[in-house]
């Protein structure tokens, strides 16, 4: 029997920092080989609707593996589920597969990072309809910010030689020299990126139509990254529109949740002291 095709590269999060463009813009290596969709949610802790025809709770590596079907000697196999930072399944099961993948994790100021989650789940998905400060009630929305709690788990289980953490706001500010460093640690060429045009992938914008963007979510699995590519600017002028303007309220709870989260990242930094996190003092 042919060994199964499985990964050897997983971003795991977190979300609204960056992962959907990062995954198009890997894929798009000549060097790297991404799963058809782009979020398996194969190791979550639950079945839901987008892993219900492959899970590690109900099938074996072999649905998984069929995620990698198209891969033909790539020497990076990837996949990106954001929200795998927060799965006890992931962090147990990842770092044990058999391809060993090395994991990245993009990382945003966490209570910018939870203000762009509630926006996005406001306008975009329209999963709630709730204020930002009935949003931040729920105490396992607030405890997703703190991210040392994870991340030790996952350091413990890869080792620091298959973790690789990205700041998105160094990431932002310089794109290329970050990916260079990502392409180190992935071992492929960082050349590929000399004149790449990062288009960015998964903006929170304000969605018309919840059908259309449902449809648009059911089709992707289906077309070829080059293709979501160029069509991704026709859907956006189809389907998106102005979002609303934030609420001043809203500045003021994520200056508090700021300063709250600002108490934990000593535990940040001692994890990864090599990373300038200073840049979310701004």
């Amino acid at each position: 029997m042919d060994p199964l095709t499985l990964p050897t590269a997983v971003i795991i999060g977190a979300p609204k920092c960056g992962t959907s463009s990062l995954y198009f813009w890997l894929s798009a290596h000549p060097e790297v080989y991404a799963s058809k969709v782009k979020e398996t949610f194969f190791f979550a802790d639950d079945v839901n609707r987008f892993n219900r025809s492959a899970n590690a709770i109900e099938h074996t590596l072999e649905e998984y593996s069929a995620y990698f079907a198209g891969a033909n000697g790539q020497s990076v196999v990837l996949e990106a589920t954001a929200a795998y930072i927060y799965s006890q399944r992931a962090v147990q099961s990842i770092p044990s597969l058999a391809s060993q993948p090395k994991c990245v994790v993009l990382l945003r100021e966490p209570a910018a990072r939870l203000y762009s989650q509630y926006r996005f789940e406001r306008y975009r998905t329209k999963r709630v309809s709730c204020s930002f400060s009935e949003y931040i009630k729920d105490p396992k929305i607030i405890a997703h910010g703190a991210y040392a709690e994870y991340l030790s788990h996952w350091k413990a289980a890869l080792g620091e030689d298959r973790l690789h953490v990205i700041l998105f706001e160094e990431w932002i500010q310089d794109t290329r020299s970050s990916m260079d460093a990502l392409c180190r640690f992935l071992g492929i060429d960082p050349s590929f990126y000399a004149d790449y045009s990062f288009v960015q992938h998964n903006e929170t914008v304000a969605i018309k139509s919840k059908g259309m963007h449902r449809w648009g979510l059911a089709l992707q699995r289906y077309i070829p990254h080059a293709v979501q590519e160029a069509l991704l600017p026709l859907y956006l002028f189809l389907n998106a529109g102005k979002m609303p303007a934030k609420d001043p309220e809203d500045q003021v709870q994520v200056n508090r949740l700021r300063r709250m989260y600002s108490e934990k990242q000593k535990d940040l930094e001692a994890l990864f002291p090599s990373i300038p996190w200073h840049l979310w003092e701004k």
